[in-house]
């Protein structure tokens, strides 16, 4: 049994979206039919993420908290003896992200077929980090899934709240630097020129830095859009 995203059509023409659990995309559209939906597309959830990703696609994973919460919620679950595929659903249900909740299913559907979680885990790259899945894969061998499961959670939360700090602490440089470039740029494109205007009435030659400062904010005022479009390309490049 695989997990399926579909989309259908109600009786009064509205969309709608969501994901069901059926053997074939023919069982899900079946299931629709009883519920009374028209079914317009059913796609696999571990296909559709391959088709992303032989295409090309802008593909994103999880984020780390999210990562964290359901590495806890699943090694939880697992210690207190539920089985694995079972696991699995009641963490899909308890997360309100769909993209997690589709992911989740497509690794439950995986395991359900007889590969390991590892595998599973596998399908999803760009979800579940290779040291995760390398992990995962040594507690499925070892025989002890439900402890290297709990490790794993205080790994991921450990990082997830190393990374919150590290941005935390970012946060005042950054707006700094920020403000810095703001006073410098306005002082460049207003200030300067006036007093450029008042060095104009000496002949007498200016000093290198102050032919630097005024040939700087010449530029400034003359390609600030240029300046504006590659710092944008440095910070998203």
């Amino acid at each position: 049994m695989g997990a399926f995203e579909f989309v259908a059509i109600d009786k009064s023409g509205k969309e709608s979206r969501g994901l069901l659990e059926g053997d074939t995309p023919k069982h899900v559209r079946q299931i629709l039919r009883e519920r009374e939906l028209l079914p317009v597309q059913v796609t696999e959830v571990v296909r559709k993420e391959s088709k992303k990703s032989t295409a090309f696609a802008l593909r994103r994973g999880i984020s780390a908290s999210e990562l964290a919460l359901l590495t806890r919620q699943l090694a939880t679950l697992t210690q207190s003896g539920l089985p694995l595929e079972e696991a699995l659903l009641a963490v899909s249900q308890q997360n309100e992200n769909p993209r997690v909740k589709s992911i989740l299913l497509g690794v439950r559907s995986r395991v359900m077929e007889g590969h390991a979680l590892a595998d599973g885990f596998g399908d999803f790259p760009h979800a579940f980090p290779e040291l995760y899945r390398a992990t995962v894969s040594a507690g499925e061998q070892s025989g002890h899934l439900d402890a290297v499961l709990e490790r794993l959670a205080e790994f991921t939360e450990s990082r997830q709240m190393l990374q919150q700090q590290v941005r935390n602490a970012m946060i005042y440089p950054i707006a700094l630097v920020v403000t810095a470039i703001g006073i410098i740029s306005f002082m460049l494109a207003y200030v300067v020129p006036k007093v450029v205007y008042v060095f104009e009435n000496y002949n007498q030659e200016l000093p290198i830095l102050t032919r630097i400062m005024i040939g700087s904010s010449d530029f400034l005022r003359d390609h600030w859009l240029l300046l504006i479009l590659g710092i944008v390309a440095v910070i998203y490049g």
